[in-house]
């Protein structure tokens, strides 16, 4: 018997298939666009966590051998720079959501603030040469500033200026990627930008760290143009799509937007408490730059000793990260933040006791990278189901002016405190004290978050995306 040569009655042939679309929003990708896409964005993140690396590091270093005190330095990288930047977060953040333009609502940010960022940021370690040019005028060298006090307060003003536009871009490069990635692909591209930042960190320890005691400005230089083009390109590459009208604004006068922010973000103690949370455990952070002090100065140890002793956990956790991941897949995300924070008590006590050479620090250095995988993945879960979605930009930037507002007002006395102390070995016990406290508090957040969500079927569990 003959087969009909009508196609809907011949079961050998088959409709083509039909290319896989994915959306964010307006925009629409095929597979190649999904690739073409993943690259620029990693690029793009690549090199903006490379030149936030600099700074905190650094630039403390840079102060430090200038003969600024603990307190001095906090004053400048701290106190003075949080007065401004602590406002930048909320402003911005809301600012982008209502924002629509030919180009998109996040992206003018980005074009505005980076220029100014990579200038700024290539500016700092010149601070010295810069001074003794200034003092050449009659009227700067009649104030009766010292050499020293010129030179630490140039490179805090260089670094001040660059905290400004840093923030503007830290503020806004998040939502760019939620705006442009599709929300089934979220988990993936997080996931790649967790190795990513892996590379960055091996990267930057182990090749560039050493290289600051002879080539800091280099480094600067080099880093601050890097990140001009590459991330300017990435901007260019990556589209936005189109968004609907914001929101029309609250009526009243120009306080009634401010008013309106305060009410929505910290009218309700479920979201106060994930602030409060947060915050204890970014004061845990305080004396970051105190511990590198520890190891240059107390323990002797050189930035290329230290540098390679912080690379090493990163390739580890390459390694790790796809079967930790995993482990947090089949788990409650959320309710792991509270055994991450009391096992990082206990590793800072540890640290306190027993931190004395190149060993225990790599020790160290692997153990902190796996609690800080854990909690990274963790909260990025918290943060993104218990905050509402539509205004996710406004309630993370109250959630992030909150802890800025308290370390930079603590960020002074911790300075002169250890100056007191002349001990930075308690930059670990401090560390201690506030962990557990920031323990307990999440206890409270995860209950919270049971209560309010528990409607939700899995809602915190991270989404796993099977590849067909």
């Amino acid at each position: 018997m003959t087969a009909s040569s009508s196609p809907s009655s011949d079961p050998v042939i088959k409709l083509a298939s039909t290319p896989k679309i994915w959306t964010a929003g307006t925009l629409r990708y095929t597979k190649g666009g999904i690739v073409i896409l993943f690259f620029w964005l990693i690029w793009n993140d690549f090199f903006l966590m490379l030149m936030e690396a600099v700074k905190p590091a650094l630039t403390g270093i840079l102060m430090k051998d200038h003969g600024a005190t603990n307190a001095q330095i906090a004053l400048y990288m701290g106190t003075l720079s949080g007065l401004l930047t602590m406002w930048i977060n909320p402003v911005v953040s809301t600012w982008s959501d209502r924002t629509r333009t030919r180009i998109g609502r996040r992206r003018p940010f980005l074009f505005v603030a980076t220029p100014f960022a990579a200038l700024f940021l290539a500016a700092i370690p010149w601070a010295p040469e810069i001074w003794s040019w200034l003092m050449s005028f009659p009227a700067v060298a009649a104030l009766g500033i010292t050499q020293t006090q010129g030179i630490i307060a140039g490179i805090g003003v260089l670094a001040f200026c660059f905290s400004v536009f840093n923030a503007v871009i830290m503020a806004v490069f998040t939502y760019f990627f939620w705006d442009v990635v599709p929300m089934e692909l979220l988990g993936r591209f997080n996931a790649i930008g967790r190795i990513v930042t892996m590379i960055k960190t091996f990267v930057w320890n182990y090749w560039i760290f050493g290289l600051a005691e002879k080539y800091m400005h280099w480094i600067y230089g080099g880093l601050a143009i890097a990140f001009l083009v590459i991330y300017l390109t990435s901007l260019v590459m990556v589209k936005e799509g189109e968004y609907p009208p914001p929101e029309p604004r609250k009526k009243g006068s120009f306080i009634a937007p401010i008013r309106a922010y305060f009410t929505e973000c910290y009218g309700e103690a479920r979201y106060v408490w994930i602030y409060a949370a947060v915050t204890v455990n970014m004061i845990a952070q305080i004396p970051g730059l105190y511990k590198l002090f520890y190891t240059r100065d107390v323990l002797h140890l050189n930035l290329d000793t230290i540098g390679k002793m912080a690379a090493w956990p990163s390739i580890i956790m390459v390694v790790l990260a796809y079967p930790l991941g995993a482990l947090i897949d089949r788990c409650r995300p959320v309710r792991l933040l509270i055994p991450t924070m009391f096992v990082n008590t206990g590793l800072s006590l540890l640290c306190y006791f027993f931190l004395r050479d190149k060993w225990t620090l790599l020790y160290a250095n692997i153990a902190s990278a796996v609690i800080g995988f854990f909690w990274g993945n963790c909260f990025s879960v918290l943060n993104v189901r218990a905050f509402p979605r539509e205004k996710l930009g406004q309630f993370s930037s109250a959630n992030a002016v909150t802890h800025q507002v308290i370390t930079m007002l603590l960020a002074w006395p911790v300075g002169m405190l250890f100056d007191y102390l002349n001990d930075y070995r308690y930059a670990y016990l401090w560390s201690a004290i506030f962990q557990v406290l920031s323990g307990f508090i999440f206890i409270k957040v995860y209950f919270n978050f049971k209560r309010f969500h528990e409607h939700e079927h899995d809602h915190d569990k991270v989404p796993v995306i099977h590849a067909k």
